[in-house]
């Protein structure tokens, strides 16, 4: 049940990625085109294209999570034993969750504020608020994706995805050669 609830929303993700990507390039070719060939424009593109970008960037660092993409300095930690090692790796995936809640936290009080003071968009005159809830979202979604490393980690699971595996066979090749020649 768990594994699957995992999994829509895994593709949940993905699938508001794309379409907020494509929101944002389909507003911006369309404003090349208004101010090129007809000279003119509409005022809500920005906000629109900037509102999207947002969004996909808040959700992609959840997405980032889940593929283990972001940037870890594992030097220093790799130098220790396996159990001061691996308290090492429980310790970080616990001021991870500690991040995530204070930026859903923060980000949720910060919207409230936002809320009340009835600010609304330039251009489109929406709510901002609409725009600064991607904050606490970010939050919560950071916040159960290390919920989710860290039951793999209790589970003895690797949280590492095989990116060799992703490869065609060609390049899987050039990267024995590279390994090869120390180049890799």
């Amino acid at each position: 049940m768990m594994k699957k609830l995992v999994q829509i929303w895994d593709k949940l993700e993905v699938i508001l990625i794309v379409i907020l990507i494509s929101v944002a390039s389909y507003l911006s070719f369309q404003e090349v085109i208004l101010r090129s060939v007809f000279n003119t424009s509409w005022a809500g593109t920005y906000e629109i294209t900037i509102m999207s970008l947002i969004w996909c960037a808040f959700i992609g660092v959840s997405l980032g999570i889940k593929e283990n993409v972001h940037i870890g300095v594992d030097l220093l930690v790799n130098k220790f034993p396996p159990k001061i090692k691996n308290g090492l790796v429980y310790l970080s995936i616990l001021c991870c969750i500690v991040f995530g809640l204070i930026i859903a936290y923060q980000g949720y009080h910060f919207t409230a504020f936002i809320a009340k003071s009835h600010l609304l968009s330039r251009d489109l005159r929406i709510p901002m608020q609409w725009a600064y809830m991607s904050v606490p979202v970010l939050g919560v979604l950071v916040t159960l994706r290390f919920i989710e490393r860290l039951v793999y980690v209790i589970q003895g699971k690797s949280f590492e995805h095989d990116k060799l595996a992703e490869l065609s066979e060609e390049e899987k090749k050039m990267v024995a050669g590279m390994q090869k020649k120390g180049e890799a």
